[in-house]
C-alpha cells in the first residue's frame, strides 16, 4: 500500500531513485519506470498511474537517461560527417538534419570526415562504444571516402548524402543531372554554344551525374562537350581557380558550368586574366548559398534542395535505426530552380 500523507524525506540522502518513487507510490520500481516512460502497454489503474506521477513530482525525481540509453543500446545522438566543415553548403544540410532529428528526440553531432579518415582508431572507438546511433555522411566523392563507408556501414546504420556507394549504406541524392541540364539550357537560351564544365571530384558519381546533365542539354541542341573543355575543379574555390585558369588562358572564351564553391574560384581566375564577366564569359553554378548574391558579379545558380536532403537523410537513418531496410532516394521535389543574377548574359 502507498504511504499515507506527504511523501517522506529520503533516508539515504542524495538524489531520489526510481526505487524511492516506487516506495512512495506503493508500486515496484519497474512500474514506475514504465509509467514515467509512457509505456502504453502497461495495465495499471488510472489512480495508480496518477500516484506514481505525483510521487515523482514530489520527490523531484528525474529519470536517469544515461542508464536508459545503455539499456536500449541507444545514445539518442547521430553523427553528420562532412568534408570541409567550413563549407557553407553544410550549414543548410545541418539545418535539415537537425529538424528531422528533433522529431525523434535526437541530437546531431557534426564531425570532419578528413579527420575521421586520418584517425581511423578514434572513429572505431566511437562506433564500438555506441556513442552515436548512426551516421549520415556527406563527403566529396573521392575514392578515399569508401574506406569510411566500409568501416561504418557494417557496424551502425549509415546513410550517404548525394553519393551512391552501394553496399550496406542507404543514400539520399539530389537530382544533379536535372540541375546541370537546367544550368546548361539557361546558357543555351542566352545564345551560348561553346560551353565548358568545371566538374567536382573526377570519377565520383555526383560529378558524373552533373556531367551527364550538361551533355544531354548540349546533345538536345546538336552540340557536344569537347574533352579539353571538361576540367576537374573539385569543391573548393582554390581548385576552381586552377580549373578556371586552365580553361580561360587560351584564346577561347568558353562558358563554365561549375559547383558553387569552384565557381568562386572561376570568377577569381577570370578577374586575374582580365576577362570581364558576363561580357566575355558567363558563369552559372550548381547550388545556392548566402554569398552568391555578394560575389562580383552576383552569381547565377541552379538551386537544389540541400536542406531537404539533410532532412530526408536523417529521416531515412531513423527508419534504419528502427529496423527498416535501407533505401536509395533521389529528391526530385522541389525540382531544381534557376536563379538568374548578373554572372550570365548573351554573348557579346
Amino acid at each position: 500500500m502507498p504511504k499515507s500523507g506527504n511523501v517522506r524525506s529520503l533516508n539515504h540522502g542524495g538524489m531520489p531513485t526510481v526505487h524511492d518513487v516506487g516506495e512512495a507510490a506503493g508500486v515496484t520500481a519497474a512500474v514506475v519506470s514504465r509509467v514515467l516512460n509512457g509505456d502504453e502497454t502497461l495495465r495499471v489503474r488510472p489512480e495508480t498511474r496518477a500516484r506514481v506521477i505525483a510521487a515523482a513530482k514530489a520527490l523531484d525525481y528525474t529519470p536517469n537517461t544515461s542508464a536508459r540509453a545503455l539499456r536500449l543500446a541507444s545514445s539518442s545522438a547521430i553523427c553528420l560527417v562532412v568534408t570541409d566543415i567550413a563549407n557553407p553548403i553544410h550549414a543548410a544540410t545541418l539545418q535539415g538534419a537537425q529538424a528531422s532529428a528533433a522529431r525523434s528526440e535526437r541530437v546531431v553531432l557534426l564531425a570532419d570526415g578528413e579527420e575521421f579518415i586520418a584517425n581511423g582508431d578514434r572513429l572505431r572507438t566511437m562506433v564500438d562504444s555506441r556513442r552515436v546511433d548512426g551516421f549520415v555522411i556527406h563527403l566529396s566523392g573521392a575514392k578515399g571516402d569508401r574506406s569510411l563507408h566500409r568501416l561504418l556501414a557494417p557496424r551502425l546504420p549509415t546513410v550517404v548524402m548525394n553519393s551512391r556507394v552501394g553496399g550496406l549504406a542507404g543514400s539520399v541524392s539530389l537530382d544533379d543531372a536535372a540541375g546541370a541540364q537546367l544550368a546548361t539550357e539557361h546558357l543555351l537560351e542566352l545564345g551560348h554554344e561553346r560551353i565548358a564544365m568545371v566538374t567536382g571530384v573526377a570519377g565520383s558519381d555526383r560529378s558524373q551525374r552533373r556531367e551527364q546533365g550538361v551533355i544531354k542539354a548540349l546533345a538536345d541542341r546538336g552540340l557536344s562537350l569537347p574533352t579539353e573543355w571538361l576540367v576537374e575543379g573539385g569543391f573548393a574555390a582554390s581548385l576552381g581557380h586552377t580549373a578556371g585558369a586552365r580553361l580561360l588562358c587560351g584564346r577561347r572564351r568558353p562558358v563554365v558550368v561549375a559547383n558553387v564553391m569552384a565557381a568562386i574560384g572561376v570568377l577569381a581566375a577570370a578577374r586575374d586574366l582580365g576577362i570581364v564577366v558576363p561580357t566575355e564569359l558567363s558563369v552559372v553554378a550548381l547550388l545556392d548559398t548566402w554569398f552568391c548574391e555578394h560575389t562580383a558579379p552576383p552569381l547565377t545558380v541552379v538551386d537544389l534542395p540541400i536542406r531537404e536532403m539533410g532532412e530526408a537523410a536523417v529521416d531515412l537513418l531513423v527508419r534504419m535505426i528502427g529496423g527498416k531496410p535501407r533505401e536509395s532516394i533521389v529528391l526530385r521535389d522541389p525540382p531544381p530552380r534557376l536563379i538568374v543574377r548578373r554572372s550570365t548574359a548573351p554573348p557579346a
